[in-house]
C-alpha cells in the first residue's frame, strides 16, 4: 500500500475541496492519482468487485487507470491530484487513522498553499504532501516483533536482500527452522510469501535507482540482486504494470 512507502516521488497537479451528496458516479482511465481526506462521509466505493465504505476522517489512495463506482449520501473532502513515478497499485486503498486531527490539519494546510498560489506555492504544497506521506508511514510502519520465532530471519532478510548470493535457506538457518515450516510463518505474519516480500523489496529498490538517472537498467537489475536481466524485467513489469523501459520512458515524459 501507498501508506507504507518509505518513499514517493510525485508531481502535483490539484488541490480540491469538494462537497457532494447525493452522488452516483463511475470514474474509469483517470491519468493520475488521488489521495483524499474525507472530513464527512456516508459513501461506498466499489472497486475490482470489493466494496469499501468510508466514514468521516478517512484517508483514501485512487490509482492512475484505476475504474471505481462512487455511491454517497455525503462526501465532503479534501483530495489531492498528483502523479506518482515509483509507485504503481490497482485497487483502491483505504486507512483510517487514530489521528484523524492531525490528518484533517495537513490537508487543510495544504488545500489554503494552493488556494492561495503565493510565490513557490507549488514547492511549499509538495513539502506539506511529503509530511503527509512521512505520517501515513509513520502510522502504518510494522514494528519488529522480537518475540517472534522468525525474527532473526526477517532481520537477515532486511540486510541482505540485494545481495546474489541470498538465499531463502540461508534466511531460515538464522531462525533454526526448516525452510518449509519459515514460509509458513513468514506467510502467517507477512500476508505473503518471502518469495514475493523479497522481490517487491527489490523492484520498489529499483525504481529509486530509476529516477536516480546514474545508472543503466542493466545495472540496476545487477544492483537489485538479479542475475537475469529478463527475470527482472518479467517480476519488474508484475508489480509495476510496465517494463522497466517503458518506466523510464514515462518518468521522463
Amino acid at each position: 500500500m501507498i501508506f507504507e512507502q518509505d518513499l514517493i516521488v510525485f508531481e502535483i497537479i490539484d488541490v480540491l475541496y469538494l462537497d457532494q451528496v447525493n452522488i452516483k458516479s463511475l470514474n474509469s482511465n483517470r491519468n493520475f492519482d488521488a489521495l483524499s481526506f474525507r472530513i464527512e462521509a456516508d459513501t461506498v466505493i466499489e472497486n475490482n468487485g470489493k466494496q469499501i465504505e468510508f466514514c468521516n476522517n478517512s484517508i483514501a489512495f485512487f490509482p492512475t487507470d484505476t475504474s471505481y463506482k462512487r455511491t454517497a449520501r455525503k462526501d465532503k473532502m479534501i483530495v489531492v491530484h498528483f502523479k506518482a513515478f515509483n509507485y504503481y497499485s490497482k485497487e483502491v486503498e483505504f486507512f483510517q487513522p487514530e489521528d484523524y486531527d492531525k490528518y484533517r490539519s495537513l490537508f487543510s494546510e495544504i488545500l489554503e498553499v494552493w488556494r492561495k498560489k503565493d510565490i513557490s506555492y507549488k514547492h511549499n504544497s509538495s513539502s506539506v504532501l511529503n509530511r503527509i506521506f512521512a505520517e501515513l508511514y509513520r502510522d502504518n510502519l510494522p514494528t519488529d516483533n522480537v518475540k517472534s520465532k522468525i525474527y532473526p530471519s526477517v532481520k537477515y532478510i532486511k540486510e541482505n536482500y540485494l545481495k546474489h548470493d541470498f538465499s531463502l535457506h540461508k534466511a531460515a538457518q538464522q531462525s533454526m527452522i526448516s525452510d518449509t515450516y519459515f514460509r509458513k510463518l513468514f506467510n502467517r505474519e507477512f500476508g505473503t510469501s518471502p518469495k514475493k516480500y523479497i522481490i517487491s523489496r527489490r523492484i520498489k529498490h529499483a525504481t529509486s535507482l530509476i529516477i536516480s538517472g546514474y545508472y543503466s537498467l542493466t545495472e540496476i537489475s545487477e544492483m537489485c540482486g538479479f542475475d537475469d536481466y529478463k527475470y527482472f524485467s518479467v517480476e519488474f513489469k508484475k508489480i509495476t504494470g510496465v517494463s522497466p523501459s517503458k518506466y523510464v520512458y514515462n518518468y521522463i515524459e
